[in-house]
This record gives structure tokens, sequence and C-alpha cells, in this order.
């Protein structure tokens, strides 16, 4: 089975088997973004969607799509599930990736996990020939904008809001870091 390893987590391909679990933490991750209301254009797939079909980049047209190019990860620490990882690869063109999701438990933040598996995963692109790393991120989360930004995502590739940012309207950022 493809891992991911760094010196205190290990990232395995996601199963259904994992999907309990999974579910859980999806809960969590739910409420945490219950201040942000979901993008028009967005495609939200359930985690079992995710893992029998994959998932739809919003913006991207179904026939340039392909499943094999989506990977799901469980992200381990010891033998504890502490979160969740997807991405793609050939994001619009052939050496860029887009990762689509990464979700610490709240109660494993502010350790550098999330830099640790940026760092794999960055280390792990590169190997495979991949240039660039896009990631989206609502104008909400000041947090996770400070985060991406900390990280290298320091590109703004694409502004996506409804109208000015009140209450009912969803603000975006994709963003995209040069891997070097």
């Amino acid at each position: 089975m493809e891992q991911i390893k760094t010196n205190d987590l290990i990232m395995t391909l996601a199963t259904l088997e994992d999907l309990f679990d999974l579910e859980d933490i999806e809960k969590e991750c739910d409420a945490y973004f219950a201040f942000d209301p979901p993008c028009a254009s967005e495609h939200n797939r359930s985690i079992k969607e995710c893992l029998t079909m994959g998932d739809i980049i919003p913006g991207i047209e179904d026939e340039n799509y392909h499943r094999e190019n989506y990977f799901f990860y469980c992200i381990w620490q010891k033998n504890t599930l502490i979160g969740f990882l997807s991405y793609y690869l050939e994001y619009k063109q052939k050496d860029a990736a887009y990762l689509s999701v990464l979700y610490i438990k709240e109660t494993y933040r502010k350790r550098g996990i999330g830099v640790e598996i940026l760092e794999a995963l960055s280390s792990k692109l590169k190997t495979a020939q991949y240039k660039k790393l896009h990631t989206h991120c609502s104008l909400r989360n000041a947090t996770a904008l400070c985060f991406w930004v900390k990280n290298g995502f320091d590109t703004i590739v694409d502004v996506e809001c409804d109208g000015n940012l009140f209450l009912e309207n969803f603000g975006g950022l994709e963003l995209m870091k040069v891997i070097s």
C-alpha cells in the first residue's frame, strides 16, 4: 500500500474500512466550517463518495477528470487517525497538483503537523516532476490563510466571491505554491 511517511506521521491511502473513523472527523470538520456558506460551484461529496468514485474539482469539467489522478489519505500519528487529506494530479496542466482537503483534528493543531504534511507532500510531488501545488481557502478563515501563506502558497490564482462578503455570501481564494 502506498504511504507517505514523515518523522511522526504515516499517511495511508484511505479505504472503506477507514470510513467510520473518517466520518467522525468529518463531523468535526463540518462544525468547524459552519461559519462559511458553501460555494455555488462546489461539488461537495461525502467521504464515502470520495473513497469510491473520487471527487470533482470545482470548475473542472467532468470529461477532464480522471479517477486515477485522485488520492485520499488518512493521516496517522502513532496508531491514531488525526486527519485526512486529498489531492489531484494534473490540475489544469500536467505539472500541477491540487490539494483539495487538508484537515487535522482540532486537538492536534498548532504542533507543526500541517507543515510536516505539506513538506512531505511537496517532496513526493517534486519527485514525480510536479512544479505547482494549488489549494483553496475561504476568505473568512484568517487562520488558514495565514497558514497557507506561511507555507509558500503566496500566489493568488483566482478570487471567488458572491459579491460583498456578507454572511450569506461565499468568498474564497485559489492559492498556488511553486514546489522547489
